[in-house]
């Protein structure tokens, strides 16, 4: 756990981010038409199990039937979507659901793996992850928008900012793309932790050595 000070620095961080990224989503009437469809689809999807749709999702729609399904749990849970860029959205085909424990879920390594595969198969393939943050008294005092930890940023640089995935954005082809969903709003996070960055910056400085080894 963090100390009082760490957690009002990655509080005050992660607002300061979020004022640079996009707003959350706003739903509409269509999405609600895929939301018993994509909850059907998590319950299948428990045990490592990818579940398939019949017929892909819009974003949105499986965005919202993620909210649907997470919005009142007392546990994290990770969503991964897999489906293929398409104009303005994503055709989302199928999904991995993992339910992690009230503070932390992991990406276990079958999901890692086919998240990779399924991103590298294609140029205009997406992969779509969401993440929920459940209610505690801390969030219902600030009853604020959606605000990622430093982990669930460490987590995006790692998965979605690195050379290859940024040349991929720059060239309009599939994404990587991470949402954020707290207090009953999602919002997508597309920022990497500057504090973290620092951080590293200054070990490299300070064991310039010991950094020449890691790499």
């Amino acid at each position: 756990m963090c100390s009082l000070k760490n957690c009002a620095i990655e509080i005050a961080e992660s607002v300061l981010l979020s004022a640079f990224e996009p707003n959350p989503i706003h739903f509409n009437a269509r999405n609600e038409n895929d939301v018993r469809r994509v909850r059907a689809a998590l319950l299948r999807a428990g045990d490592g199990r990818m579940a398939r749709f019949g017929r892909p999702v819009n974003r949105n729609g499986f965005l919202l039937g993620c909210l649907d399904y997470t919005e009142f749990c007392s546990e994290e849970h990770l969503i991964v979507g897999y489906g293929f860029r398409h104009g303005l959205t994503t055709k989302i085909q199928s999904v991995h659901h993992i339910t992690g424990g009230a503070h932390f879920v992991m990406i276990p390594p079958v999901v890692a793996h086919a998240l990779l595969n399924h991103y590298r198969h294609r140029e205009t393939n997406e992969i779509i992850l969401f993440h929920n943050h459940p209610q505690t008294l801390l969030n219902w005092l600030l009853d604020c928008l959606p605000l990622p930890s430093q982990a669930d940023r460490l987590t995006l640089e790692s998965r979605a900012l690195q050379p290859a995935q940024l040349l991929r954005r720059f060239l309009n082809q599939g994404r990587v793309m991470f949402f954020l969903q707290q207090n009953g709003f999602v919002k997508e996070f597309t920022l990497p932790s500057v504090l973290a960055v620092v951080e590293r910056i200054q070990a490299k400085k300070t064991h310039p050595i010991l950094s020449k080894h890691q790499q």
